[in-house]
């Protein structure tokens, strides 16, 4: 089973749910939106397209929040900075050794999920994802400069 977040195409609700290969519809619990899952976009065990929009632009992330990741970063500044301040050098600098340490200990204790540029819909629970690309700013870019357009013609 492969476990699938992503935002209702229809009203934004977040949704969790699992998919495999047999899955041929997601229903949105909230407002009853019903997409049909795209044949061979799943197949053994493996994404091979988005099943929530019509992209083929998948890519391979750590499976850990960016914003918890900022926070982590903003703690350590701060703390290293009350240090200095007390000119404690040894602690400024244990601290920012501290950080570093949980980062590499989180880098290599983390697995990898697969999302999706176009939709951001997160795909967890493969064993493989070596095939996969990992994240491209030029194809990030195209999919943001995409979606610009089409909201700048809705709004028109």
């Amino acid at each position: 089973m492969i476990h699938l977040a992503y935002c209702c195409p229809h009203c934004d609700a977040p949704i969790n749910t699992t998919i495999d290969a047999a899955t041929e519809r997601l229903d949105c619990p909230k407002c009853g939106h019903a997409s049909l899952v795209p044949a061979g976009a799943v197949a053994d065990d493996r994404v091979h397209r988005c099943v929530v929009c019509p992209s083929t632009d998948l890519y391979v992330r750590k499976n850990f929040s960016q914003r918890a990741g900022v926070t982590l970063v903003v703690i350590g500044m701060i703390v290293s900075s009350i240090f200095w301040y007390y000119r404690q050098i040894y602690l400024t600098y244990g601290s920012l050794f501290a950080m570093a340490l949980l980062d590499v200990v989180l880098y290599f204790s983390l697995g990898n999920l697969l999302q999706c540029y176009r939709c951001q819909a997160q795909y967890r629970g493969m064993a493989e994802l070596d095939d996969q690309q990992p994240f491209d700013l030029e194809t990030h870019e195209r999919h943001r400069q995409q979606a610009a357009r089409l909201a700048d013609a809705g709004r028109r």
